[in-house]
């Protein structure tokens, strides 16, 4: 009768996370993307997937991403703390972000001095379309083609999971649609998917600090 009591009590104290990402969008072709479980809080997950100033330090994926107005002119240094973007909250939206990226991934591991491969470099001009916090979700949406011609919407999301939900599932995706969607699938599939998993690797490393 114990070891049942013990059992359930065990079994009532985890969580199981669902996925916290939206359905993909109608005319979506195909998508990239992974999940990981992190052994951190979700807070401290949430700071690290925020502080884009410090992608570069640990990202093998995307190497810098600066956040910019309308006319992609970079916010100030102070407007780009983790602390202003924290405070900014969903206000975010609509802003846009200049992204640096190596597809297929830098090998891990990187850091800030880890010379990017101009082979596979690439820069991609964005908008915020989501930033909710208390949701822990975020997405951002490229901005170079009309939707006809190309659709590419990246979310990244948090949830809570495991023992006493101190764990977190981290997942991120990008869907793809469009006339040019299996042209890039063609082109850059296998590489966006290696990059995804690299970075969700990082992401473990970096926040629990192996």
């Amino acid at each position: 009768m114990f070891l049942f009591s013990a059992i359930l009590l065990l079994t009532s104290t985890l969580v199981y996370a669902q996925t916290n990402l939206p359905p993909l969008p109608d005319g979506t072709q195909w998508s990239a993307g992974t999940s990981i479980t992190i052994d951190a809080p979700i807070d401290a997950v949430w700071d690290v997937l925020l502080d884009w100033e410090k992608y570069a330090e640990w990202n093998p994926f995307v190497r810098g991403q600066t956040l910019a107005n309308e006319f992609f002119i970079p916010a100030s240094v102070e407007d780009r703390t983790l602390d202003a973007l924290k405070a900014a909250g969903s206000s975010l939206e609509g802003q846009r972000l200049i992204l640096t990226v190596q597809i297929p991934p830098l090998p891990l591991p990187v850091d800030e001095n880890t010379p990017s491969n101009l082979l596979h470099s690439q820069i991609s001009f964005e908008n915020i379309t989501a930033m909710q916090p208390t949701q822990h979700r975020m997405a951002w949406r490229q901005m170079m083609f009309p939707d006809v011609i190309l659709s590419a919407e990246r979310w990244s999301a948090l949830s809570r999971t495991g023992f006493l939900g101190l764990e977190t599932l981290y997942e991120s995706r990008e869907g793809y649609g469009g006339a040019l969607a299996g042209t890039l699938q063609a082109l850059y599939g296998v590489g966006l998917q290696e990059a995804f998993d690299a970075q969700g690797v990082a992401l473990k490393s970096r926040v629990e600090g192996s």
